[in-house]
């Protein structure tokens, strides 16, 4: 288990790409057959013995016509020993549904998984590592089945910043084939995804593109078909990136930089073309002259959070660009319409200033803006706003 960055809200899949493993997905939720759910769990599973349910998973639960208030008995079977519970529809300005059950089946929860429990009596934020609850129709649409499943995820076992060789790797992950030596590796009864990415090009030019500033990770190569789709879809599969960086090939091992996401994929046009991914980390900040440091050393804890220490942070960076795009929000310059692939996926963000808990949400709180912008933002005594600039710009 890993510190989530301080952010507020899901997520729902960015691109266009299908995966026939999955019928559809929202936030933390993923429909695989017209009979299967999977969520996967957090704060509110644990601790408050309920789980929202999106207005795009209810017809999955044949909730659609529910009225405010109204609440619907349901068994929840795990084992031979079903649990009572209920949906409900609170009474609220844009109603929100959710799955409520009592104590018993808390308690259930709660004592397999005491680590979790523990970890989210403090953290309010979700985390990609956490079990995932897979709730199965029966004929009767008042009863479901309940299983519980852990994810397994290589980078609990690394350590970030770490560097690593193949051989090590090997060895620590029991790896006995030799595909390993590819610049793409799916270690065996694990959601994970590594990329071994290596920064300078050879002398005879074959070898990829590939740069990663801290911030933007351009990565080329020939992933095609399935290849290409574990980079892609590895959200929606479940899976996490674990990105392994040198920057050069004589280096004696790789840099455990941490995990990431995938942003855009630009597939190559015609034979032989190299198709290019940007990804963003979630583990790592800028420091510096291309240091690395880990996420949260900079921008501190809850209690000391400032709106300057949480722009840094990778978390709120890419939701934040998720959901606003990669555009400056004040005079609409783009990096990438400027200067081509050198600026995919390159612009700064600007948060407002945190809630009373010390969170910031991405989608009311966070805009893109680009570093001209950005500095004028932060040099005014106290700051403009995003209207406030876009008045003198404009």
């Amino acid at each position: 288990m890993r510190t989530p960055g301080r952010i507020k809200g899901g997520e729902q899949r960015r691109d266009g790409d299908a995966d026939p493993a999955i019928l559809h997905k929202s936030h933390s939720w993923r429909i695989l057959s017209d009979t299967v759910a999977v969520k996967r769990m957090d704060r509110s599973s644990f601790i408050h013995h309920e789980m929202a349910v999106p207005v795009a998973i209810r017809p999955f639960f044949g909730l659609e016509t529910m009225s405010l208030g109204e609440k619907r008995p349901v068994g929840l079977s795990f084992g031979v020993i079903e649990y009572q519970a209920y949906f409900e529809m609170l009474i609220e300005k844009n109603p929100r549904t959710r799955l409520v059950w009592k104590s018993d089946l808390q308690n259930l929860i709660q004592d397999r998984f005491p680590a979790w429990t523990a970890f989210f009596r403090s953290h309010a934020e979700s985390d990609d590592t956490a079990p995932e609850m897979k709730i199965k129709k029966t004929r009767s649409p008042s009863k479901f089945l309940l299983f519980f499943e852990e994810v397994k995820r290589s980078s609990t076992s690394l350590e970030l910043l770490k560097t690593y060789s193949r051989e090590e790797l090997k060895d620590t992950f029991q790896i006995t084939d030799a595909i390993i030596r590819n610049g793409i590796h799916v270690p065996r009864d694990t959601s994970s995804v590594w990329l071994f990415v290596t920064e300078e090009r050879s002398p005879d030019g074959l070898s990829f593109r590939n740069h990663f500033d801290g911030q933007v990770l351009q990565l080329e190569g020939q992933f095609k078909g399935r290849i290409g789709g574990l980079i892609t879809n590895h959200e929606s599969e479940g899976n996490e990136i674990v990105v392994l960086y040198r920057r050069k090939k004589r280096d004696s091992g790789f840099r455990y930089v941490g995990r990431f996401s995938c942003h855009t994929h630009t597939p190559g046009q015609f034979i032989g073309d190299l198709a290019r991914f940007i990804l963003f980390p979630q583990d790592v900040i800028p420091d510096g002259d291309l240091g690395l440091a880990k996420a949260g050393v900079i921008t501190g804890t809850r209690r000391g959070s400032n709106p300057n220490e949480m722009e840094m942070d990778p978390a709120i960076r890419n939701r934040t660009i998720r959901v606003h795009g990669d555009t400056c929000a004040v005079c609409g310059f783009n990096f990438s319409e400027k200067y081509g692939r050198f600026g995919e996926g390159y612009i700064e963000v600007h948060c407002g200033e945190p809630s009373s808990r010390g969170e910031v949400d991405p989608v009311t709180k966070c805009v893109p803006v680009c570093s001209n912008c950005h500095r004028m933002i932060h040099r005014a005594e106290p700051k403009l706003t995003i209207e406030e600039l876009k008045k003198i710009v404009h």
